[in-house]
């Protein structure tokens, strides 16, 4: 096969379509991007991980086979690439910001030895080779349950506030996956060009984070008091809103019996590891749901 391009499989049709481009730079960089997307991301196959357990369609049954006979990557899109990178770039201006303030705890990369170490406070230098703290990037805070089998990572520690930190980018797609009911109060007008939406209202009235960050960010806050024994008590979301950049912020106390049915979850499947026999669906007990059958049919 020529150096450069993608094996037969779900992605070569995205990046087919991307060599179709009259625009030849334009065509080669989403060639890139699809290339660099089929690769491994490094990202733990043997965990559960929050952001899935937290959606009100998580399965224990699916979690165990994925944990399991983990697949490969599913396909990917140069768009959904684009929105990803988007999303990184809006975490690391917020992270750099509380970095250059002094504000900022957690895990750091040294990009002159290449190691990560743990600082309490945002660092100087290195503390394994004594590099500058220009080359120094934050590398947010892990959050490990090895008891439960879960594994993730927050944005951001701030010690001086008791306050972990989530940074979230708000548009049209990610309202209508998560809270279609909210963003149904501000359609103007639906028609053959699609829906348009009254954008600034919206943004006036989004006045809390979205349910499932909500329950993301105390499954957080759990792990980091009783695993990682981290003082917060609270945890403050940072929302920038993609069609004018303008943000907000939230802070959400600690409660811990939002989280108390996850944690059961993960006991359940964590159980079921050891038992080596995976659960019964928790969605549909009798038949199962859609996300544990499609492991079982495939």
């Amino acid at each position: 096969m020529a150096r450069g391009s993608v094996k037969p499989g779900p992605g070569l049709a995205a990046y087919l379509e991307a060599a179709k481009s009259t625009e030849v730079i334009y065509g080669d960089i989403q060639k890139h991007v699809l290339r660099k997307a089929a690769l491994p991301d490094g990202r733990r196959q043997d965990v559960l991980h929050p952001s899935e357990m937290v959606k009100s369609d998580w399965c224990h049954r699916a979690a165990y086979y994925k944990l399991t006979d983990p697949k490969p990557k599913p396909p990917t899109t140069f768009v959904r690439e684009n929105i990803f990178r988007e999303g990184h770039s809006t975490h690391a201006k917020w992270q750099k910001w509380l970095q250059e303030m002094g504000r900022l705890a957690g895990d750091w990369h040294c990009r002159a030895c290449g190691q990560e170490f743990w600082d309490d406070e945002t660092p100087q230098q290195c503390q394994l080779c004594s590099a500058p703290a220009r080359a120094i990037d934050y590398a947010e805070v892990e959050l490990n349950a090895p008891a439960l089998t879960i594994g993730g990572s927050t944005d951001g520690f701030c010690p001086e506030d008791g306050s972990l930190i989530e940074i979230k980018t708000l548009g049209i797609g990610s309202l209508r996956f998560e809270d279609p009911k909210f963003l149904a109060k501000f359609e103007l007008e639906v028609g053959a060009r699609g829906t348009v939406y009254d954008l600034a209202r919206l943004w006036r009235d989004f006045r809390r984070p979205l349910p499932q960050a909500l329950r993301q960010g105390q499954l957080y806050l759990y792990l980091a008091r009783h695993f990682e024994d981290l003082h917060v008590d609270r945890i403050t979301y940072i929302y920038e809103f993609k069609p004018t950049q303008e943000s907000k912020a939230f802070t959400v106390l600690y409660d811990e019996k939002i989280s108390e049915g996850v944690i059961e979850g993960a006991q359940i499947v964590t159980d079921a590891l050891e038992a080596e026999r995976p659960p019964r669906c928790n969605i549909d007990p009798v038949s199962g749901c859609k996300n544990c059958r499609s492991w079982e049919t495939a």
